[in-house]
């Protein structure tokens, strides 16, 4: 009775499973693609598959990363041009926590063909990338406790013939997957903060056989946290060749003051390119820096006063936040400007790049109540913000284009000026913790 039971429920979440295979994606890797989409029928066979071969009580996992959308993973590990079936599932009351399984096809049916254990009790990231160089991705998987222990642990895996070998083993607080040193090969940039301790930035390459460390950056371990790692091209020269590199956001002093680094590699020498001057990216919010305007290269979030607000209490100020790229050297050249109440939730959208010192905020204006932008020169008002109640809204509004609502609030607009107010809800995409890189750090 008790074995008619559980095949009983393993049929019901073999069928559950199927619908949720629904949300899988392909790796669009070329050396991961797939010959042929898998049908309905194909899926229902798999889940029906993988969920026999997990033991009572298990369930199938994500990675923490909000990229990763999938239970299942279709990655070509061995280059036969077929996907292999990729998934990780815990065991909450086991010792081991987390585990994964590596499915292939074999004469028309999927069977497993290994599985291994991993660490901890979290499955932070997951990605499937080359590191080794060999044309096939190789699997990099994150782990960590949860507790007390804020350091994660990450592990590379080759599969090869059926069967995995650990490459690697790293703390990390955070890493990058990217060509850094310029090589046309794929490396790895561990990011370490251990708090009041140690701090690094260390890449790596294959080579020969194992994993070498190319170059270690120390950094100041006496901050915070960082609260925003974004990876991709930080700087394009006058003849349009652009360099890549990695934007750490730090938060310190246990408040809202933050400053952003930026680190390159100069033959073969890690660098970060401000030194330590903080006060070239300092600011009093933690902004996080991205590609805001969409051309490719990723913009420093700064915070300046509207000009006439030096003197208004910090609470009081309506606040700027700037956006500028590093101009090769050890400064950076402003780039857009725009009004963001994060407060509230909204933002502005970005001025014309040519309002840029030129454009304030009326010094009788009111936070949370009214906001006008005026020009510097002339006064002339370029933009109004209004706060309604619910009841105002619906009764004078006629006036006032809906901007934002809150549970008790909506937000409403004039413009006077040829901006687009809503430009900068398709462009500020940066707004995840803790890492994005630009061409997309996890599959």
């Amino acid at each position: 009775m008790h074995l008619l039971k559980t095949n009983w429920i393993r049929a019901a979440a073999a069928v559950l499973l199927t619908f949720v295979l629904g949300g899988c994606t392909f790796i669009s890797d070329p050396v991961s693609l797939m010959k042929t989409p898998m049908l309905s029928a194909d899926k229902e066979t798999l889940s029906s598959i993988i969920h026999a071969q997990l033991p009572d009580g298990a369930d199938l996992i994500r990675s923490r990363e909000e990229t990763d959308t999938n239970l299942i993973h279709f990655v070509d590990l061995d280059g036969d041009k077929v996907n292999e079936a990729v998934v990780f599932y815990e065991t909450p009351d086991q010792q081991v926590v987390i585990h994964c399984m590596i499915f292939k096809l074999v004469n028309g049916t999927w069977t497993k063909v290994t599985s291994f254990d991993g660490e901890g009790r979290v499955l932070e990231s997951l990605q499937f990338k080359d590191l080794n160089n060999d044309g096939k991705p190789d699997i990099i998987a994150g782990y960590s406790r949860r507790d007390e222990n804020p350091v994660n642990r990450l592990y590379v895996y080759t599969y090869t013939e059926g069967s995995i070998k650990k490459d690697l083993m790293q703390d990390y607080t955070n890493f990058v997957i990217m060509d850094l040193n310029g090589d046309k090969k794929n490396d790895l940039t561990i990011i370490s903060l251990k708090q009041n301790d140690q701090a690094f930035v260390a890449t790596y390459q294959y080579e020969e056989g194992s994993y070498v460390e190319i170059d270690k950056l120390d950094m100041d371990p006496y901050v915070s946290n960082y609260y925003n790692i974004v990876a991709g091209n930080v700087y394009k020269d006058p003849e349009g060749k652009a360099r890549e590199g990695i934007v750490i956001d730090t938060s310190i002093g246990g408040g809202d003051a933050s400053y952003s680094n930026i680190i390159v590699m100069e033959d073969g020498k890690l660098k970060s390119v401000f030194g330590g001057n903080q006060d070239t990216t300092f600011k009093d919010l933690p902004v996080k820096s991205g590609d805001v305007n969409n051309d490719g290269i990723i913009e420093i979030g700064t915070v300046e006063p509207p000009i006439g607000w030096n003197y208004f209490k910090p609470d009081e100020i309506p606040n700027f936040f700037v956006y500028s790229q590093w101009d090769g050297k050890q400064g950076l050249k402003f780039v857009a400007e725009q009004y963001r109440d994060l407060q509230n939730g909204f933002e502005l959208g970005f001025f014309p790049p040519e309002w840029h010192n030129k454009v304030t905020v009326d010094t009788k204006s009111i936070k949370n109540q009214y906001l006008r932008f005026v020009m510097v020169d002339t006064g002339k008002t370029v933009a109004e913000i209004k706060f309604f109640t619910l009841a105002e809204w619906d009764k004078q509004h006629d006036e006032w284009k809906y901007l934002y609502r809150t549970n008790d609030k909506v937000i409403g607009y004039k413009k006077y000026g040829d901006f687009d107010i809503d430009n900068s809800k398709k462009q500020l995409k940066n707004e995840v913790p803790p890492i994005e890189r630009k061409e997309k750090i996890s599959e």
